[in-house]
């Protein structure tokens, strides 16, 4: 495994960039936890398929891409996300929308995420580092070969100092990768709500996937908080009011809480229903796991990690129209 790994990153990290078509701001997450329901605490972090096939796209398509994380403080990847349940499932063509990777095309595709995500935020932070025994034994080997390397962190920009429209212009669009971290800091951060604002009344494409898309709500009025009841007045003036979107559903989050990544505990609340008591209009009518994208007007949503093909390439295909 560490030939191929060691490969990856050696065409990945040597890659030179000519961008000619613009530039996309990047925003995620710097969260390495999530608060449960009851007070609990597990790991967590944003999940790296979600953002390397999209950087890739970008790249091939002539894009220049800025990563934003709040403080400017370096992502962590959640090693759950890694698992081989995720890559198997991973959409690798439009058709069909939900289709199993061999297991070496599986692992050869998750050696390329982590090498792209290497080549922009350099040596790599991960959470739920044992997620299972092959994981681990991957994560020695990315390690290794970042010791080996003398890998060492590459600056990323703060997300509130590009909240001033002034430092926006530049950008054609913004994409944000989820993972349940945005949970924790970006759906609190009122410069994200200034950002989406810009973008949304500029008309930019803004693509968002998985559980990101709750952050769509930072644009409320006032500092959202999941737990307080929303006015009519913030619900009336909201900017999304009545746009179609896709994220997580409620059936996959009880996957994730009864038999995978939280194992019998419980979240402090579902992001779909939390969308949908903000006025945005959820769809959810799919297999777990299944991709789903949905585009409306300048925002374009996709529901898991298998839609992250999908959503990137629709995502360059809008920023190309434009």
């Amino acid at each position: 495994m560490k030939k191929t790994l060691y490969l990856f990153m050696v065409i990945f990290l040597s890659f030179n960039v000519y961008a000619s078509n613009g530039k996309v701001l990047v925003v995620v997450s710097a969260a390495d936890h999530l608060v449960l329901k009851n007070g609990g605490v597990v790991e967590s972090g944003y999940f790296v398929s979600e953002l390397s096939e999209t950087l890739r796209q970008l790249e091939d398509n002539g894009y220049e891409v800025d990563i934003a994380t709040p403080g400017g403080k370096t992502p962590v990847i959640d090693g759950y996300g890694l698992q081989m349940y995720f890559y198997k499932a991973s959409v690798v063509s439009n058709w069909p929308q939900y289709s199993l990777h061999p297991k070496a095309k599986a692992q050869e595709e998750r050696s390329k995420d982590i090498a792209t995500a290497m080549k922009y935020f350099g040596r790599l932070k991960f959470t739920n580092r044992y997620a299972n025994d092959e994981v681990s034994a991957f994560l020695d080997d990315v390690e290794y070969e970042m010791e080996q390397q003398q890998i060492t962190e590459k600056p990323v920009l703060s997300l509130e100092s590009l909240a001033e429209s002034k430092y926006l212009e530049k950008y054609n669009g913004i994409y944000i990768p989820g993972g349940h971290a945005p949970k924790t800091d970006l759906l609190f951060s009122k410069e994200l709500g200034d950002i989406l604002t810009y973008f949304h009344e500029a008309k930019k494409p803004t693509a968002i996937i998985c559980h990101a898309p709750i952050v769509l709500l930072t644009a409320m009025e006032g500092t959202y908080d999941p737990f307080t009841s929303l006015t009519e007045e913030q619900k009336n003036n909201f900017i999304y009011k009545g746009y179609n979107i896709t994220l997580g559903n409620k059936s996959e989050e009880l996957i994730l809480e009864n038999f995978l990544y939280l194992k019998g505990s419980r979240l402090e609340y579902y992001v779909a229903e939390k969308a949908k008591e903000a006025g945005l209009n959820v769809s959810s009518f799919r297999v777990p796991s299944m991709s789903q994208i949905i585009e409306d007007r300048e925002l374009i949503t996709g529901a898991n990690p298998s839609s992250v093909y999908s959503l990137a390439n629709r995502f360059v295909a809008k920023l190309s129209n434009r």
